[in-house]
């Protein structure tokens, strides 16, 4: 009986000071994100008379929304198509499993992590500075983007190939190409619709805040509202844009859902040779349409494209000539920058295991509750954390408090979807043994499924973290804090030489926070 009393006191013992633990880091990240319940009270009459002019939409507004809506759509589309298409190729080169030079494998992979390490909207005002504003910027930048993320997907779906599959057909005598024609290619085609499918959802998103440094799309307009203090076009522009994300996504979810389904069935050996002659023939006329229409909506003519490619020659060669006397003034940006990433994700994962409890079908009160805090958190998730930063920035002012409970909010809707959805998929058991015995769904949830799932949430925790790293190096664009103040000021002053440094400097914080988020989801999974 004294043991079990002591293993108690014990267990209570650690569990308080592990409270009182993350207490004290809260309080000390508060510090450093100038967290102000004073600032917040004080900015919140003029937070609420903006989410009340908000709430007011200008539906006449709605004709010249949609309009710049369909170029954005266009340009997250065209992007992704020339994203994909460009990765094709390169992830042939990149994946170790059959590359024949590991070396440059090596390099190239080293040299596109770098790249994937800086945000699209920096990608968007470096382009801007180069090609000057308009939509041509914004595609670039979202198709770097999308090369970047369909190149490390299929290269990890191709480095997932059994090495027997591929000895398999080596052995038989097929050469290099032959294992590609045969073993690689087919798989890689196969995925490709889903793979541009996750592209396009992160493009949309993006694109819709690529105009706030004039890249083009339905940004530009919301910019100009903002600073000619037009909420109610706002209002208009955040309804019509999510409502398009909502129904992109659902469209996403159930055509990918569908082509992991289905297979394409053939009744004999001549129907599957004339599939094979229709792909051989159709395939290169789909590619030379996709072709044309991509170069038609570019719409840059020859002259500004050389005179671009000659600016940015010249800016790429000044950013390698880093200056490193604003080496402080970098520290000073990443260090801001990183307190905003820890602060947000701590206090988006406090706030998600209370709302998991909430929203998941399994641990609700009721299924009316679950339902209402669904649709409350995919509005949350919906919108990009810098488009909530902006109302923070009205009601606290510029600096790092606002892009720190824009970045919480979203954080909190992401890790709230995902870890309900953990929950939801529990095994039914677990939940039911601890019910059995007289608990309440609260009491099962606390002591049953929560210590039972606990590693997958810390995993998930983990992956939010490294976005929101990312996340709080575009905030200060707006002047909502973090190393991306810097950097827009020294683009726009054209500082190439200390772009140069903010770069790397991102780069390597980025880099550093992988790694350390990689080990520890294999210390913790």
């Amino acid at each position: 009986m004294n043991s079990l009393k002591k293993y108690m006191n014990s267990k209570r013992i650690y569990r308080y000071s592990y409270l009182l633990g993350m207490f004290i880091v809260l309080i000390y990240l508060g510090y450093k994100v100038d967290f102000s319940f004073i600032r917040l009270y004080k900015g919140l009459p003029s937070m609420m008379d903006l989410i009340e002019r908000i709430l007011k939409p200008n539906l006449l507004y709605s004709k010249e929304v949609i309009q710049k809506l369909v170029e954005t759509i266009q340009m997250a589309i065209i992007a992704s198509l020339m994203g994909l298409v460009l990765a094709l190729p390169f992830s042939l080169f990149t994946a170790n499993n059959i590359t024949s030079n590991n070396l440059l494998a090596g390099i190239l992979n080293g040299f596109f992590s770098f790249l994937r390490t800086i945000p699209s909207l920096i990608w968007a005002a470096l382009l801007v500075s180069i090609f000057s504003i308009g939509k041509f910027s914004g595609i670039i930048a979202l198709g770097i983007i999308g090369f970047l993320m369909s190149l490390k997907l299929f290269r990890e779906y191709i480095e997932s190939i059994k090495e027997n599959q591929l000895n398999s057909i080596r052995a038989i005598g097929a050469s290099s190409i032959q294992v590609l024609r045969y073993c690689v290619l087919p798989y890689v085609f196969e995925l490709s619709v889903s793979v541009f499918f996750i592209v396009l959802e992160t493009n949309i998103r993006a694109a819709a805040i690529l105009g706030l440094v004039g890249a083009g799309g339905i940004g530009q307009i919301m910019w100009k509202d903002l600073n000619h203090l037009r909420y109610d076009n706002v209002a208009t522009i955040i309804l019509i844009l999510f409502l398009t994300i909502l129904v992109i996504d659902l469209l996403s979810l159930s055509i990918r859902k569908y082509l992991n389904k289905k297979n394409i069935k053939f009744t004999d050996i001549k129907e599957h040779k004339r599939f094979q002659i229709c792909k051989i023939i159709y395939m290169p006329m789909v590619f030379i349409v996709l072709l044309y229409i991509v170069f038609k909506f570019l719409d840059i003519d020859h002259d500004r494209l050389v005179l671009g490619i000659g600016q940015g020659t010249d800016i790429i060669r000044r950013m390698i000539k880093i200056d490193i006397s604003y080496f402080p003034k970098l520290m000073d940006g990443i260090k801001e920058s990183f307190f905003i990433a820890i602060f947000a994700t701590i206090v988006g994962g406090v706030f998600s295991l209370i709302f998991s409890y909430l929203t998941a079908y399994n641990t609700s009160p009721k299924r009316a509750i679950s339902l209402i805090f669904k649709g409350g958190i995919n509005i949350l998730r919906t919108f990009p954390p810098l488009i909530t930063a902006i109302i923070f920035f009205r009601g606290v002012g510029p600096g790092p408090l606002a892009g720190a409970i824009a970045l919480s909010i979203y954080t909190t809707g992401v890790l709230t979807k995902m870890y309900s959805e953990v929950l939801e998929n529990t095994q039914r058991n677990i939940q039911d043994s601890i019910i059995v015995t007289g608990a309440t769904r609260f009491q099962s949830y606390i002591h049953g499924l929560l210590p039972h799932t606990f590693p997958s949430f810390i995993g998930l925790l983990l992956y939010r973290l490294e976005s929101n790293i990312r996340n709080s190096t575009i905030l200060g664009v707006i002047g909502a804090g973090g190393v991306g103040t810097a950097l827009t000021i020294n683009i726009t002053w054209r500082n190439w030489e200390r772009v140069g440094l903010l770069l790397v400097g991102v780069s390597i914080m980025i880099i550093i926070i992988d790694r350390l988020s990689q080990y520890l989801r294999k210390v913790f999974l």
